[in-house]
């Protein structure tokens, strides 16, 4: 029913446009990052809207090292105005020192600031490795940091925290030595009641005969840098287990307390609930099981986020991996968006799941290259003032992440039924991915996005793009934005073409390069897969038209169109 009623509000809106009624097309930019496969690498984590409107956003920046290869990361920020334009950016590299994820951004009463963590790099090969230094570091740092209207540092607030400096020297340590060796890397952090709450673990360095316990320390901090509060626990992870599986945000707030979400510990659980009162005292432990739940596979929680509803639930956003009933020992990699009953008073072990949606997300071949988490893909959730939410994710992520992808941005309602569904990429041969969405004032769309050239692997962006709340409504702004209403694939493809679409009640038509018509058929599911195997070779048009094929959509009637190559 949602999708009907959004086929009608869309005919409607696209009919008003078309009779004459003006339509006030809002701006939208994109603020291109293009790494430098040469010398550096960089890339857009996340990105705020400030209260002027300007934009905020942080990159981890990455130099080449002696041996050709890219060494650790530290920390990048950069200003943007309301119109896209870059106001500043600013590096913030400490000697003998790297970052393990970027800062997290936050502005109080008209200032900015960025929290850090700074970590000894271990990484022999590059320019900033700490015996390169008279005083080699045994310490971490964890930074607040108060900045001009330029991004320089006008006010450093930091404190140091001795770690494990143990050095296992074999080839997975040798992969990521900053990330395996002991650091500290933060977990999340918000504004909250004007402090800054958040959490940070600390982690021993991996190694083949264990060396103890990662710890997750919950802080409150305020904006002039002090640890008002500060707990430890000792965790189930050991050597960077958790770092390649967590995004940005996994801690919401709740009446009296605050809700923290992990991965799973065991085959048993897709996620550990951990329930804290406000001054972060441990009140009771829960769980969240698959819906698909194979007692047999692991399927934890992955790159994962979660946002607080308006209405005393939580939103979590989660990579999915399924067992494929013919293949036992192999998995699905779909991602997922739950609603979760996770109030502190429900007392139930197993979190009930009010509801959920999942969408395909990864093409993967286990035979082709090695499965790791950090090259899965990323899905992040948000919500409107109104309630309605955001979902973004990537669909055709392919093995290691290297497949013709874009990425899916979908508005739902409180129910999760479609509003709209619109694709975002760059273009054919092109790895898009979504790595960070955040709603801004007008409930309209920060999208921050990577992209690999699939052909020229050395030629990786990443941007910050702005969508007006019109953009996910109306199919000509959207278009005017760079958005799709549907999209065919794989393309070029073989015996069979696939359209993804939001769209219900509409009617597929497909034309050969002599305008003729191959095939015809209504479209009522989210994917429709068309036999082409008595096509012959070369491109097709395809068009998608509102209802039994004359819709009212542009002058022609076509409410999305493209071309596909066998």
């Amino acid at each position: 029913m949602a999708m009907n009623k959004n086929i009608i509000s869309i005919i409607t809106l696209l009919t008003l446009l078309l009779c004459g009624v003006n339509s006030a097309f809002s701006q939208e930019w994109e603020m291109i990052l293009q790494s430098n496969e040469i010398s550096a690498r960089n890339y857009f984590d996340e990105a705020i809207e400030l209260s002027n409107g300007n934009i905020l956003a942080s990159s981890r920046l990455q130099y080449i090292n002696n041996v050709g290869k890219f060494s650790a990361t530290h920390p990048v920020l950069t200003l943007i105005s309301s119109d896209g334009q870059e106001i500043s950016r600013n590096e913030y590299m400490k000697p003998a020192l790297c970052e393990i994820n970027s800062p997290y951004l936050f502005e109080k009463n008209g200032e900015m600031y960025m929290l850090a963590c700074y970590n000894p790099d271990h990484d022999i090969n590059s320019k900033n490795y700490f015996r390169n230094y008279d005083n080699p570091p045994s310490e971490s740092i964890i930074g607040l940091y108060k900045l001009d209207d330029l991004l320089n540092v006008i006010q450093s607030y930091e404190h140091t925290f001795p770690i494990d400096t143990f050095e296992q020297k074999d080839m997975i340590w040798q992969t990521y030595p900053s990330v395996y060796s002991g650091n500290i890397y933060m977990y999340s952090a918000f504004e909250d009641d004007g402090n800054i709450v958040g959490s940070y673990i600390k982690s021993v360095s991996y190694s083949n005969v264990p060396r103890g316990h990662d710890t997750i320390f919950f802080f409150k901090m305020d904006f002039e840098g002090n640890f008002l509060l500060r707990k430890g626990y000792e965790m189930h992870t050991t050597g960077g287990e958790h770092q390649t599986q967590y995004n940005r945000q996994q801690i919401v707030k709740e009446d009296n307390g605050y809700v923290v979400y992990y991965r799973g510990y065991s085959i048993h659980h897709h996620g550990t609930i951990e329930y804290y009162d406000n001054d972060f005292n441990h009140i009771t432990t829960r769980y969240i099981v698959s819906p698909n739940h194979n007692p047999n596979e692991e399927n934890n929680l992955n790159k994962h986020s979660v946002i607080r509803s308006n209405h005393n639930t939580t939103y979590l956003a989660t990579l999915s991996l399924d067992p494929i009933l013919e293949s036992p020992n192999d998995q699905d990699r779909n991602v997922r968006l739950y609603e979760l009953d996770d109030n502190k008073d429900n007392s139930a072990e197993i979190l009930p799941v009010i509801r959920y949606i999942e969408r395909g997300s990864a093409n993967y071949d286990p035979d082709d290259l090695p499965w790791r988490l950090d090259d899965l893909p990323y899905c992040a959730v948000d919500m409107t003032s109104d309630g309605d939410i955001y979902f973004a994710y990537t669909l055709n992520y392919g093995s290691m992440g290297w497949d013709d992808s874009w990425v899916i941005i979908e508005k739902l309602d409180t129910n999760f039924d479609t509003i709209s569904t619109f694709y975002y990429d760059d273009g054919v041969d092109l790895h898009t991915e979504a790595m960070c969405i955040k709603t801004i004032k007008d409930d309209g769309l920060l999208v921050v996005t990577r992209t690999k050239d699939i052909i020229d692997r050395d030629n990786i962006w990443s941007k910050v793009s702005k969508f007006p709340a019109s953009a996910f409504v109306n199919i000509e702004e959207a278009h005017a934005h760079g958005l799709k209403v549907a999209v065919a694939y794989p393309n070029p493809g073989g015996d069979v073409m696939n359209i993804r679409t939001g769209l219900r009640n509409a009617t597929l038509q497909v034309y050969d390069m002599q305008g003729r018509k191959v095939h015809e058929q209504e479209v009522t599911e989210e994917v429709t897969s068309i036999d082409a195997s008595k096509w012959s070779s070369g491109t097709y048009v395809w068009e998608l038209r509102a209802g039994n094929g004359n819709g009212r959509g542009n002058e022609n009637g076509i409410l999305e169109s493209g071309k596909w190559v066998k």
